[in-house]
């Protein structure tokens, strides 16, 4: 007889890939999935079956719903959400009190959902595959038999649009009404460099151009209480402070005492009405008549100017430094000495109306529609501050609601990545100005997607970093799939039609100043490719952050060597041997199911499930059959693009 446990499952503490391979040897398995829902009075412990997992009983109440992970589209600005939908008994009323009119009604909305994966009763061997929070929005409701709960994963929180901060009247009493509403910026990396054709590019906001202390214009007066006791001048946004030195102008007669032509100074103010003194600090002047005709005041001609107040950002910057006044076509370098940057860099004032000529030769005073355009550096990030990698993660950080213990490991390998040269993260210059609502985790995948990276959430609910640079990519995976892997009739095949081009250019270096990209590459083409397909097909490659034209030509030349390697895409179930792959994976497929032949062929993972029907394992994996990568040389014929590929670059 036979000494082998072929019941491994049984006595197994540790669920790794040598039980999973013994267990399919033996034909059985014992995975099982668990959920845990949380609820104001407590934590719902379900599953599709009673058992004990550990310590904890978990109630058949439900049957799972297929759960899956993905990396995205390669080269898309969508993203996809895991949502999931769980249909809990409730034949027996027991959550009637989290429905309308019961104790906990909207208890749910915002709570934490967490599915797990494990071997039957052992509870160590028990890991995430989702974890998510039941949406504000239907997040559950009911039938006549059950209560439904609508959760959606980690993605969703990291989602929140910025920057979020508006110039406002509350903040900026003296703004013009053209700022009101706009948002502040958030800048990232240097802006001191690469700004052409305009000597800068970062446009400095004037929040105080409503003040007449600046822009010494003359404004109208809607009334004048008089006789009043004190005599009330009523004026929508004024914009004046006590003390400020006034005189008064009219089309008529003013209300006695006050006289044209003669200074005198605001006693008291509010938003729309103030008062006013003889002499500085000086008793409110009373009115004894009611005055004819229209009314306006202006500034004192012996008053100084109030400096211009800017606003570059909403974040601290690591740096402030030129700064230009635009009039017209023109552009004059505000001198040094007439500029004081305020706290953290991001805000400055220019002093106007003073002995320094420069201007067309002259004294510069401030009018309405002057445009002020700076230069400086962005959020300190310290080493890694044109660090596209160090970029992402902190808009992640700071406006996407993570955490540092949110991230893995990789991020910190690609944000230190210091070669080939096409691939040298740690040396390529990035930057951000932020001026539009976007949300957080599509702006840092974007960034990310510019040197060739993904992210995704991996099986340990960490943020994880999938790399398309040819050199990470593993040649020889351990991880074998034979026609015994995959379940019958599920396997489909299909050409990457929505990335496979041979011609692209690249535009890159979005300056504020433009309000687009301002630069574009020299077009680069795949002649074998274009002689093997019969035909052009190109794509426009948008490289936002970027602004160095060799560092954007490197990532174009790559992103074409692998676009024009003819992608294959594959769909099908596998077995439950598969359960502990993830994302970014290598397998080597090793199937013959008709005429879809694969001699072992290295296979990145795009998307990966879990279905509890017969716990089979949803994939869709890249085929790299055709695409040679260091170390792998495919057996095929026609081989035109992947690493060794020969990229041309037009004249």
């Amino acid at each position: 007889m036979s000494s082998k446990d072929r019941r491994p499952y049984l006595t197994a503490t540790v669920l790794d890939q040598a039980l999973l391979d013994a267990c399919h040897d033996n034909l059985e398995c014992r995975l099982e999935m668990i959920v845990e829902i949380e609820t104001p009075t407590g934590t719902i412990y379900a599953s599709d079956r009673n058992k004990y997992v550990g310590s904890i009983f978990y109630e058949a109440l439900l049957n799972f719903p297929v759960i899956a992970r993905t990396v995205g589209e390669w080269l898309s600005n969508e993203l996809q959400f895991s949502t999931l939908t769980f249909e809990l008994s409730n034949v027996d009323g027991r959550f009637n009190k989290y429905l309308p009119a019961g104790a906990d009604f909207g208890g749910w909305i915002g709570k934490d959902v967490t599915v797990k994966l494990g071997l039957a009763e052992q509870g160590a061997t028990y890991f995430p595959i989702f974890t998510g929070k039941v949406t504000d929005v239907g997040g559950f409701k009911r039938t006549t038999k059950s209560i439904i709960v609508i959760a959606r994963d980690i993605y969703d929180r990291m989602n929140a649009s910025f920057p979020q901060d508006t110039m406002t009247e509350t903040a900026y009493p003296k703004i013009e009404a053209k700022n009101v509403g706009k948002l502040i910026p958030i800048i990232y990396g240097d802006y001191t460099v690469g700004t052409e054709p305009a000597p800068a590019s970062i446009p400095a906001f004037v929040v105080n151009g409503n003040d007449p202390q600046v822009t010494r214009k003359e404004k109208s007066i809607l009334s004048i209480s008089g006789p009043a006791s004190p005599a009330i001048f009523t004026c929508p946004s004024h914009c004046l402070d006590v003390d400020d030195p006034v005189e008064l102008l009219t089309s008529g007669t003013l209300p006695a005492p006050f006289a044209p032509a003669t200074t005198y100074y605001v006693k008291s103010v509010n938003l729309d009405q103030f008062t006013l003194a003889a002499t500085l600090g000086g008793p409110t002047i009373n009115s004894t008549t009611a005055g004819t005709g229209d009314h306006r005041f202006k500034i004192a001609a012996s008053a100084t100017y109030e400096p211009i107040q800017l606003l570059l950002a909403f974040n601290d910057l690591l740096s402030f430094g030129e700064l230009y006044l635009q009039r017209g076509t023109d552009y004059f370098a505000v001198p040094s000495s007439e500029i004081t940057v305020g706290a953290g860099n991001k805000s400055a004032t220019v002093a106007h109306n003073t002995a320094t000529l420069w201007v067309n030769g002259g004294a510069y005073l401030y009018e309405s529609g002057d445009t002020f355009w700076a230069t400086c550096k962005g959020k300190d990030l310290g080493a890694y501050s044109d660090n596209l990698v160090s970029q992402a993660r902190d808009i992640l950080l700071t406006y996407g609601g993570l955490v540092s213990g949110d991230f893995h490991s990789s991020w910190d390998t690609y944000r230190d990545k210091a070669s080939p040269s096409q691939s040298a993260i740690a040396s390529i210059k990035s930057r951000a100005w932020i001026g539009e609502q976007t949300p957080a985790l599509t702006y840092a995948l974007s960034m990310m997607e510019q040197v060739r990276l993904e992210a995704f959430v991996n099986r340990d609910l960490k943020i994880q970093v999938n790399s398309l640079h040819f050199e990470d990519w593993d040649a020889a995976p351990g991880y074998r799939v034979r026609n015994w892997d995959v379940e019958k009739d599920s396997l489909q095949t299909t050409i990457d039609e929505k990335n496979n081009f041979n011609t692209a250019q690249g535009v890159f270096n979005y300056l504020p100043d433009v309000g687009q990209n301002a630069y574009s590459t020299p077009i680069f083409t795949n002649l074998a490719a274009i002689t093997q397909s019969g035909k052009r097909i190109a794509k426009k490659l948008v490289f936002p952050n970027l602004y160095l034209l060799d560092d954007v030509k490197a990532q174009v030349t790559e992103i074409l060597k692998l676009s024009s390697s003819t992608l294959e895409i594959i769909t099908g179930n596998l077995t439950w041997r598969s359960a502990i792959k993830d994302v970014g994976d290598f397998l080597s497929l090793d199937v013959k199911i008709g005429s879809a032949i694969f001699d072992e062929v290295p296979c990145m993972v795009r998307d990966i499930g879990y279905d509890p029907n017969g716990l089979k394992v949803p994939v869709k994996i890249w085929s790299l059959a055709m695409t040679p990568f260091p170390g792998y040389t495919p057996l095929n014929p026609g081989i035109v693009g992947g690493y060794s590929a020969t990229i041309t670059e037009e004249t």
